[in-house]
């Protein structure tokens, strides 16, 4: 009885030095929590300062935020920071509140350098700054004052080129310089020394910072003196030629070829089209060649043809069941189903951006003064196609660049649907 109460005593006396423990580190710590964080990082300092110039610079490049930075940011900080002009790989450095920069090899003497910090530099909190930074300095000699501005179109899909890789290398050197196009697909490119450059522009899908096979571009040769402007119209550069990817049947008349690469209105009209049914190699007379907008033309008019017939038949059996009742209904309508019906007008060609409403953009005028590339053509038959019939389509394509490529593909019309008799 004496040990059970011992016993009881010290279970006690333990269960106090614990509750006493925990009060005592309650009183100690701050409470969890606090308010919650909502602000992206902001850029305190940099270091070398925007527009030194320091000779025989060595050290690191230093950005200094308010706050600990997330070293994932962006897939890697690596993928957040442009350097200028490009030699070789560059080292970038997490240091909690610190990003460090710098080539693996050193700065190089005598050259002016582009550091850009990108957007999407995050905290902790994934809170990420929506700003670039660029910061230029020379490890030798002035910074030049100039200035090159222009933008890039994505020819081929007939938008901005959002975020394309820009780059001015300059001849012969070789010194390339980079920078991103905007959320409208303007750049600009300052203190870059005076020369010959090869500028380009590349379409990034994947975001390497390189130009992969089939990747739209355009590049150009420059010079620059002291301040530049170009428009730059990206699109895949094949030398191979077109070949034809897809044949459909819109119709019994008419066909649809999609190729492997774009095609503007005048390299689609030097399409050459033969068709020949199979298997006895029949030629299949080809009456026309059309681009999008032609056949879009053509399908109105026809559109408004059949609506003519129809009402003109509508109207003719109105009047038989009017006469089989006794009934006098006043004559046809006047609207001859053979009259012409013409095509609707060409739309007016804007040629500068002053003869644009103002809330539409630069690249929208700029697209107004190029065709419109499309891979795609439309071929109209003289004599109907007939079903499940097959049928072998060749075709001579040229692309944008002027290549030539012969290819040809199998079209095979579905059966007919069978005729269920009639049970009644």
């Amino acid at each position: 009885m004496a040990g059970a109460a011992r016993s009881a005593r010290r279970q006690a006396a333990c269960l106090g030095l614990l509750v006493a423990a925990w009060v005592g580190c309650a009183t100690i710590q701050d409470p969890p929590g606090g308010p919650p964080d909502f602000a992206p990082p902001i850029l305190l300092s940099v270091t070398p300062d925007s527009g030194a110039v320091l000779d025989g610079f060595d050290d690191d490049l230093e950005f200094q935020f308010d706050e600990v930075i997330d070293e994932r940011s962006g897939s890697g900080l690596d993928k957040l920071i442009l350097l200028s002009p490009v030699t070789e790989e560059v080292s970038v450095s997490w240091k909690r509140t610190r990003i460090t920069v710098k080539p693996k090899r050193g700065w190089r003497p005598s050259v002016v350098y582009h550091v850009t910090l990108l957007r999407g530099i995050a905290d902790l909190s994934n809170n990420r700054m929506d700003s670039t930074r660029t910061i230029i300095f020379s490890t030798g000699g002035p910074i030049p004052d100039t200035r090159v501005t222009g933008t890039v179109v994505n020819w081929e899909e007939g938008q901005a080129a959002i975020g394309a890789l820009v780059e001015a290398t300059l001849l012969p050197d070789s010194l390339t310089y980079r920078v991103e196009a905007d959320s409208v697909g303007d750049f600009v490119l300052t203190a870059i020394p005076p020369g010959t450059y090869l500028l380009s522009a590349t379409v990034d899908g994947n975001d390497n910072r390189l130009r992969d096979a089939r990747e739209p571009f355009d590049s150009v040769t420059v010079q620059l003196d002291s301040t530049l402007d170009h428009v730059l119209w990206a699109f895949a550069q094949d030398t191979s030629g077109p070949h034809v990817r897809e044949v459909s049947d819109l119709d019994s008349l008419t066909l649809r070829l999609t190729f492997t690469q774009m095609l503007g209105p005048e390299e689609a009209a030097q399409t050459e089209i033969q068709v020949f049914s199979m298997p006895d190699t029949i030629p299949v007379s080809v009456s026309a060649v059309w681009v999008q907008e032609v056949y879009d033309s053509v399908r109105t008019v026809e559109a408004a043809i059949a609506d003519s017939i129809r009402a003109a038949e509508a109207a003719a059996a109105d009047s038989a069941r009017a006469d089989s009742l006794g009934i006098e209904v006043d004559s046809l309508p006047t609207d001859s189903v053979e009259a012409e019906i013409a095509p609707p007008a060409d739309p007016p060609v804007l040629g500068v951006a002053d003869s644009l409403p103002p809330e539409v953009s630069r690249v929208d005028s700029l697209l107004t003064q190029r065709p419109e590339l499309s891979p795609t053509v439309y071929v109209r038959l003289e004599t109907n196609m007939i079903p499940g019939a097959r049928y072998l389509v060749v075709a001579v394509a040229t692309n944008v660049l002027g290549a030539v490529a012969e290819s040809e593909r199998l079209l095979i019309l579905p059966e007919p649907e069978p005729v269920v008799p009639d049970s009644t």
